[in-house]
């Protein structure tokens, strides 16, 4: 079964090259656009700095919030990333925040609110009280969150203000944002080209200066792929650190919370500590962020791909670039760098995938909650949608098929792919010890164009194995192709011992400028 996998990547690599051309040609954008410039100054500041100067009354939380609403009026038109915004809610939480500073000494505000009045938005898939909650689903139209999730209300009870509820595609089904309720998000730096998925409505805002930070989910690399195509920070923690509860999808199966991670997305490292800090909550302690990590004590391992096989997408020339050049930086000012070799890394799609497929309760994205008996023939819905008839998108429907087929690998095979996943996991853990980081591709190319991503499936792997090992993984933008995209790497760390990679995170942003707004 495993040749069986690797000739579907093949194949779906060779219809990404004849067919999906002449889709795109039919519709969609056919020439970048122009991206306004931002004039506002508070739309440039990190949310810890940000938070400073509210709680010293230097600027008012009601000034940045209605900054940030003129910024997304401006640009939402342009990448189409909003699926419903509370801004009136927002201006009045605003000027609550402002009260409080007013009245309260700025020793308690620090420790009980370190985020007060700092505006942020949210997956849509992740619960924000009162605002949609359908997953990007048709069937599941109008239907709203009862309640928060648990980190978007840790974010809250720290002082924080959500503007939002962002972009994803049907059941966070795909690498482009895009699903029959919302249509699709374009990306900020050419809007010929995704802002990925599923958080590609949190990646394109965020890096259109339009969100300081956000709430995405990682379950494939949902949070690390659109921050490259966007140019942004995006953390996936180490598993089961920040609670997963009020993501919709969900299942029942205990193993699902170590392959599904929520976690932040924003334009400047600095904020990361303190965000992964906040939404890990009671369990924030694992982390042991507050340690004080020294840069030149961190050893860098690195790798340009997984190797050969013949379904992978190769990995640009570029981005390999960006990543031997970060290298070099660190070993110029004295860290100890090695090439990295992993056994049987070349079968981590494999490994990923059985992993994925050994979960039990699999959300099923064919429930009609209001007929739960109600039955949908895969080949009929199939057939609709490829000629765009069908409630759901052909991503989710394709993508739900891959999930769901069981039989993709006799027992015999699964088994021994889960056998050398935890001995390429200890391998690694070993290599990485607590003191070391793992360079890597977050994907193998920059944004792709609108429609590629069925040719691309593949080019997750880099991510999604580290979904499967439990591995947190940053993504850093290292500037730009020749093409003006945004390229980067991934840092990977061993299980908690994120603060190391969000420790490196910060020195490429100083060294390599971190993000840049669109032009």
């Amino acid at each position: 079964m495993q040749l069986w996998l690797r000739v579907l990547g093949v194949l779906l690599r060779i219809a990404n090259v004849l067919v999906i051309p002449l889709i795109k040609f039919v519709g969609g954008p056919r020439r970048k656009t122009p991206f306004p410039e931002i004039r506002n100054e508070m739309l440039e500041m990190p949310a810890v700095d940000l938070a400073e100067r509210i709680r010293n009354k230097e600027l008012r939380s009601e000034d940045v919030v209605r900054a940030y609403i003129d910024r997304i009026r401006e640009v939402n038109p342009l990448i189409n990333a909003v699926v419903e915004e509370r801004f009136a809610t927002a201006i009045e939480e605003a000027k609550k925040a402002d009260q409080m500073i007013t009245n309260m000494q700025t020793i308690w505000l620090i420790k009980t609110y370190p985020l007060l009045g700092v505006p942020f938005t949210v997956k849509e898939s992740c619960a924000l009280k009162g605002a949609l909650f359908t997953g990007g689903s048709l069937p599941r139209q109008g239907v709203r969150a009862s309640r928060d999730g648990e980190a978007v209300a840790l974010l809250k009870a720290a002082g924080c203000i959500p503007l939002l509820v962002s972009n994803t595609p049907e059941y966070c089904l795909s690498w482009e944002s895009y699903n029959h309720i919302t249509g699709r998000t374009l990306n900020p730096y050419d809007n010929r080209r995704t802002a990925g998925g599923s958080s590609g409505g949190e990646g394109a805002l965020i890096a259109a200066g339009a969100s300081l930070f956000g709430v995405g989910s990682d379950v494939a690399g949902s949070i690390r792929v659109p921050a490259l195509f966007n140019g942004i920070f995006g953390h996936k923690p180490t598993a089961d650190v920040i609670s997963i509860e009020g993501h919709f999808p969900s299942s029942s199966d205990e193993k699902f919370r170590n392959f599904l991670t929520v976690g932040p997305m924003c334009r400047y490292s600095k904020d990361l500590p303190t965000l992964v800090h906040i939404m890990a909550g009671p369990k924030a302690y694992k982390l042991r962020l507050d340690e004080t990590v020294y840069t030149k004590d961190i050893k860098i391992h690195y790798m340009e791909d997984f190797g050969f096989n013949v379904s992978f997408v190769p990995v640009d020339e570029e981005i390999k670039i960006a990543m031997y050049r970060a290298v070099q930086f660190f070993k110029d000012h004295g860290l100890q760098t090695e090439r990295a070799e992993f056994d049987n890394i070349s079968q981590s799609m494999e490994m990923a995938m059985c992993t994925m497929q050994s979960l039990e309760d699999i959300p099923n994205m064919f429930d009609n909650r209001d007929n739960p008996k109600e039955q949908h023939s895969l080949l009929m819905e199939l057939g609709k949608s490829l000629i765009g008839k069908s409630q759901f998108t052909l991503a989710g429907i394709v993508f739900y098929v891959l999930i769901n087929t069981k039989h993709m690998f006799s027992t015999e095979d699964q088994q021994r792919y889960l056998r050398m996943k935890e001995a390429l996991r200890k391998q690694i853990i070993d290599t990485l010890g607590t003191d070391g980081v793992l360079f890597l591709p977050t994907y193998p190319t920059p944004a792709i164009r609108h429609y590629h991503s069925f040719g691309h499936i593949t080019g997750v792997t880099y991510t999604m194995l580290f979904n499967a090992l439990g591995f947190p993984g940053t993504h850093v933008p290292l500037g730009f192709n020749k093409e003006g995209l945004p390229i980067g790497i991934q840092v990977v760390a061993a299980p908690y011992q994120d603060r190391l990679s969000l420790c490196i995170a910060r020195e490429l942003e100083a060294a390599f400028g971190g993000w840049k707004a669109p032009k």
